[in-house]
C-alpha cells in the first residue's frame, strides 16, 4: 500500500523490531571480534548469524501479515463488487422482465391487429363480390324491362353517314329533313 501524498508512513512494528536486533547483535558481535579472544568472536559471529537469521524472520512475518491484510483487502473489495455486480443484475433482471412484458403487450396488440385486418379485407372482400353481383343483377333487370331505345353502333371498317346517322337519331319521323346541299 502506498503512502499518501504529503504523509510520512510509520514504520510497523515488526520492522523496528528487527532492525533493533539486528543492530543490537551487529554491535555485540562487532565488539567480541575486535576486543574478545578467539572463543569469544565465535560466539560474536555466532550471535551475528543468528541475530540475522532472527531479523530475516521477523522481515518475513512482517511481509506475511503485510500479504494477509492486502489479501483480506482484496477480499473485502471482491465481495463489494460482487454485491454491486449481484443488484446490478437484480436490477437488469427486473428491467428485462418489464421489457418482455411490453413486448408480449406490443406482440399481442400486433397479433389482433393482424386478425381485425384479416376480418376487414373479408368484409371488403364481401362487398365487393355483393356489389359485382348487384351490378350484374341490376344490368340484367335493365335489359329485361327497359323500355329504352337501343341503338346500334356502325362497324368500325364501315363508312357512316354522319346525316343519315343524325336523321335517324333526332328526326327520323320528320318527312320534310333534307341534308343541304
Amino acid at each position: 500500500m502506498k503512502p499518501q501524498s504529503g504523509r510520512v508512513r510509520r514504520p510497523q512494528q515488526g520492522r523496528v523490531v528487527s532492525w533493533a536486533v539486528l543492530g543490537v547483535v551487529s554491535c555485540g558481535a562487532g565488539l567480541a571480534l575486535i576486543f574478545g579472544d578467539l572463543p569469544a568472536r565465535a560466539l560474536g559471529l555466532a550471535a551475528l548469524v543468528s541475530g540475522a537469521a532472527l531479523a530475516c524472520l521477523l522481515a518475513w512475518r512482517e511481509n506475511r501479515a503485510a500479504q494477509r491484510v492486502r489479501a483480506a483487502h482484496a477480499l473485502h473489495e471482491a465481495l463489494l463488487f460482487a454485491e454491486q455486480l449481484h443488484a446490478e443484475r437484480v436490477r437488469h433482471g427486473v428491467v428485462v422482465d418489464a421489457l418482455s412484458r411490453r413486448n408480449a403487450a406490443v406482440r399481442a396488440q400486433a397479433e389482433l391487429a393482424a386478425r381485425k385486418i384479416c376480418a376487414l379485407r373479408r368484409e371488403v372482400s364481401t362487398l365487393r363480390g355483393n356489389y359485382e353481383a348487384l351490378r350484374v343483377e341490376l344490368e340484367l333487370q335493365a335489359v329485361l324491362e327497359s323500355d329504352a331505345q337501343v341503338v346500334e353502333l356502325g362497324r368500325r371498317d364501315a363508312t357512316i353517314d354522319p346525316w343519315v346517322t343524325a336523321r335517324e337519331l333526332w328526326r327520323r319521323d320528320e318527312p320534310d329533313f333534307r341534308r343541304p346541299a
